[in-house]
């Protein structure tokens, strides 16, 4: 047998096989076999008809019928002897019988792409920090009693503290209903620092029943209004909860006696919530860099497989495990794209400097995680090493927080303040 190997491009390689006839014997023998399983020959019991009578009868479609079978026997025998790792299966492109003389055939098939991995020492990386403030302090106490304020009917809208219920039909310029530009059920927040300002001034005073007519600057066009007619259905008064022991309770689930510790509490969760939300920053722009500086090729296939699991995630979404019936497959699969390709470069990448710098997860690694989760699902430590030792997921993680954590201490991080008001919940 003679074999040649057409490097197609970086990721995709083609394999030619040609093979003589008197190679094929142990192949086609196999054939006869499976054949003579179900052939019924006057004479001759199920299973036990001679190779060489099959082949009298038989031969031309027993062997022709054979070949895809034969091609990916060879194939799998070729990757092992070669210690080629394809990305997924081989593809048949190309196949020639010559009955009795040889047999021709292709397999196109992809890899990991050759690659070197630049600069991932070295890197020049900005690290945001979130201050926790007053002021934060401030919003987050103000949307948890907005979380969990009640609402009293009212028949007027005195002030900002009221929620406004309508049924809202689009008008032409000259004042005529649009039809099919209707929505029911519209509330307005008045204190919603996001309400657009003209929307907010016009629903001042507006009263159960009434009817208002709404006016609002174009977002397309600024020179153009677009007219609006509210019909009121209900009117709501917030009332925010007394910043007392029994609101505090209620939303941490522990006794705080003072507003103090209730501030002081909210305080460590916002810090908290900030410094993963750094971290998180800060691998971001590490991954990033390290793309910008590493141009690889990536195989289709593994593109493929994120965008399957993409899709797979939005199955799971549903108890059925179905797409959304106005789902659109193709077109979510061309938008989401570029972020598999750029989710495969980051995978490559990671795992060439995890090969360069020899990381693995240690018996070592693994306590910490191992005794944090004993006492967190109250499981004796025992059991979970023995279930997190043969669990990949687990090391998948640790490897990845070992390499993360590698990078950070070999780049050049620059702190920023981020000084931006920046509402996180608690």
């Amino acid at each position: 047998m003679e074999f040649k190997i057409n490097q197609l491009d970086k990721c995709k390689q083609e394999v030619e096989f040609d093979i003589p006839y008197s190679e094929l014997g142990p192949h086609f023998e196999k054939a006869y076999k499976k054949y003579s399983e179900k052939v019924s020959i006057p004479g001759f019991r199920k299973g036990k008809v001679p190779f060489h009578i099959l082949k009298k009868m038989y031969g031309d479609a027993i062997e022709q019928g054979s070949l895809e079978d034969v091609a990916n026997d060879v194939f799998k025998e070729y990757i092992k002897n070669n210690k080629i790792k394809p990305l997924g299966e081989g593809s048949l492109t190309d196949m020639n019988y010559d009955a009795g003389k040889k047999f021709t055939f292709k397999v196109q098939y992809e890899i990991k792409p050759e690659f070197e991995v630049n600069n991932y020492k070295g890197l020049e990386i900005t690290k945001t920090i979130y201050p926790v403030d007053d002021h934060s302090i401030d919003d987050e106490v103000g949307y948890l009693r907005s979380k969990n304020a009640a609402y009293e009917k009212a028949e007027k809208a005195i002030d900002d503290n009221f929620v406004i219920t309508a049924d809202v039909q689009r008008l032409d310029d000259t004042g005529v209903p649009i039809i099919g530009e209707t929505e029911k059920d519209v509330k307005f927040y008045l204190n919603d620092e996001g309400l657009n300002k003209e929307l907010k001034e016009q629903l001042k005073n507006a009263a159960d029943s009434e009817e208002v007519i709404l006016s609002v600057t174009s977002q397309n066009d600024k020179d153009k209004k677009e007219k609006y007619k509210a019909k009121i259905t209900k009117i709501e008064k917030i009332i925010l909860p007394e910043l007392k022991p029994e609101f505090f309770n209620k939303i941490y689930k522990k006794e705080i006696n003072n507003e103090e510790e209730f501030r002081n509490r909210i305080k460590e969760d916002l810090e908290n919530i900030y410094k993963n939300m750094s971290e998180q920053d800060l691998r971001d722009n590490i991954v990033n860099e390290l793309i910008k500086l590493n141009d690889i090729p990536v195989p289709d296939i593994l593109v493929e497989n994120i965008l399957n699991s993409y899709i797979e995630d939005i199955k799971n979404q549903n108890p059925k495990r179905e797409l959304p019936p106005d789902f659109n497959e193709e077109e979510y699969r061309k938008t989401k794209r570029v972020d598999a390709i750029l989710q495969v470069k980051w995978y490559l990448i990671r795992d060439k400097i995890i090969e360069i710098e020899k990381m693995e997860v240690t018996d070592e690694d693994m306590e910490p995680v191992i005794e944090a989760d004993s006492k967190k699902y109250n499981i004796p430590v025992d059991k979970i090493r023995n279930v997190y030792k043969n669990n990949p997921d687990v090391k998948y993680k640790l490897l990845d927080k070992k390499l993360i954590d590698f990078l950070v201490q070999n780049s050049n991080i620059k702190e920023v303040v981020h000084t931006h008001e920046h509402k996180v919940t608690a």
